[in-house]
């Protein structure tokens, strides 16, 4: 019977792709043309099986069927899409994660945060600090590894102080770790595919760069709210019972501490100075103008592939500081595939024979007629940050770009929209309340946790509270930013 449901999905995709086709091809005086019509009626139809099956094997359909759309050549396609340097950077960062995933560098940091002194009997500074490990694990490695291994060590502690899946304990240190991992996911594009889509999707579309600096500038600061926000749920709303933690011993904690190794440290070392790489422009640009151009003429996804061929390279002992067979595992392809179809979307909708963006800019005019920016802001972002919690951050985080920056873009400047496009970018990230939002949802109630009720009534809280805090601090910021 489920097999047989899965088929329906596809007949119906393709029966949405039929009478969109009809719909738009009857549409012509409005911009979009014969190829743009077949293409955008894929485009709604694949986000369907996106929602329905996954991003993975229905990404590449998606790509293979757009060549028969006649919009551009099988030679532009894939070079927009497989061809598209983000999804090179992508690639290099998750293996580098994967080099201080192995190498114990994630589970050394979170040690080291949980066994300071502060934290002997406080159990919120405990609380705190594990989730502050968690979230500045997460700025710079990819987020379900790092969501796996807090988890399984907040099992562990659980366990240890005997707390059991009924205490309400135990559901604020599972619920703090979806949520500050989720943030901490969309804070920063470094390794983290969602946000470099997203910026990328908005480049392609108001043709400004994004400076990744600015963009931490927004996101880094929020998360930290974010952090504030959960700290302030989990003591007023949840309140757990902290009785048991006076049995928490830091001593013994602490002998789970021990230094880097030479592969640990190797590993620390190339992703830090990659990461430091892709920054410089942004800190040297007035003082060493020519220096930053060729830095940034290099470009981002080089030298991601040069730091994955260092690690593989160096062999400490005999053996390699990563084993390329072991990345190439463990890294989430179906998000590269999903990543290289979105590109490509982006830069379809952009392209003069299809007339997509002329369609799209034609058919929000009434909206935009009627509303300010600033109420278009609001409801847009109010559209994200709520439907993501129920599909795909990936795919709610496309249609805030590709379908709301034009009607933006028609009634105020580019710096506005690229501001409006970078909290997109992080927001999008906050699938926190079903599993339909996101993985991470499923791995939090994998143990049992939390409950599928309790994830969506304390997650959506946190949403109320966040999108207050985005609209009254976070919105104007990122307009001072950019």
């Amino acid at each position: 019977m489920k097999g047989k449901t899965r088929e329906i999905h596809i007949l119906i995709a393709i029966i949405i792709f039929i009478v969109l086709r009809m719909i738009l091809g009857n549409c012509t005086d409005m911009g979009i043309t014969a190829p743009g019509a077949a293409a955008l009626s894929l485009f709604v139809a694949t986000i369907y099986m996106w929602i329905t099956y996954g991003s993975g094997w229905t990404s590449m359909m998606s790509i293979g069927l757009l060549a028969f759309t006649g919009i551009c050549p099988a030679a532009t396609i894939m070079a927009n899409s497989f061809g598209n340097s983000t999804a090179v950077i992508c690639i290099g960062t998750l293996i580098l994660c994967v080099a201080l995933e192995e190498n114990g560098v994630t589970k050394l940091i979170a040690n080291w945060f949980i066994t300071r002194e502060v934290v002997h009997n406080r159990p919120y500074m405990f609380l705190f600090m594990f989730f502050l490990a968690n979230l500045v694990i997460t700025y710079f490695m990819e987020a379900t590894a790092v969501s796996i291994i807090f988890w399984a060590l907040a099992k562990g502690i659980l366990d240890s102080l005997g707390y059991t899946r009924k205490d309400m304990f135990s559901k604020a240190m599972y619920l703090g770790v979806l949520w500050v991992t989720c943030i901490g996911n969309g804070a920063t594009p470094i390794g983290h595919p969602v946000p470099l889509l997203m910026l990328n999707s908005t480049v392609n579309i108001t043709g400004q760069s994004i400076s990744w600096l600015k963009y931490m500038a927004v996101g880094i600061p929020l998360s930290l709210v974010t952090l504030g926000l959960t700290m302030l749920i989990i003591k007023f709303i949840i309140r757990p019972d902290c009785s048991k933690f006076g049995t928490y011993d830091i001593e013994e904690r602490r002998k789970e501490l021990h230094k880097l190794d030479k592969k640990g440290t190797i590993s620390v070392i190339v992703y830090v100075a990659l990461i430091i790489f892709w920054l410089l422009p942004d800190f040297i640009g007035y003082i060493l103008p020519a220096v930053s151009e060729k830095i940034t003429a290099v470009g981002a996804s080089i030298p991601a592939l040069i730091a994955v061929a260092i690690v593989c390279a160096i062999k400490v002992e005999g053996e390699p500081v990563l084993k390329y067979e072991t990345a190439v595992k463990k890294i989430p392809w179906s998000t590269i595939i999903f990543i290289g179809c979105i590109f490509l979307y982006a830069s379809v909708f952009n392209m003069e024979s299809g007339g997509i963006n002329v369609f799209l800019k034609t058919l929000v005019a009434p909206l935009s007629n009627h509303l300010s920016a600033g109420v278009l802001t609001a409801v847009f972002l109010f559209f994200v940050i709520v439907v993501t919690n129920f599909a795909s951050n990936g795919v709610t985080g496309t249609v805030g770009i590709v379908a709301c920056v034009p009607a933006l873009l028609s009634v105020t400047s580019i710096s506005y929209v690229t501001a409006y496009g970078v909290l997109v970018a992080i927001l999008c990230n906050m699938g926190i309340g079903t599993p339909g939002g996101s993985g991470f949802v499923a791995l939090a109630q994998k143990d049992g946790y939390i409950t599928g009720s309790e994830t969506l009534k304390f997650s959506m809280t946190l949403i109320a509270f966040m999108y207050v805090v985005v609209m009254v601090i976070f919105w104007p910021l990122a307009r001072l930013v950019f």
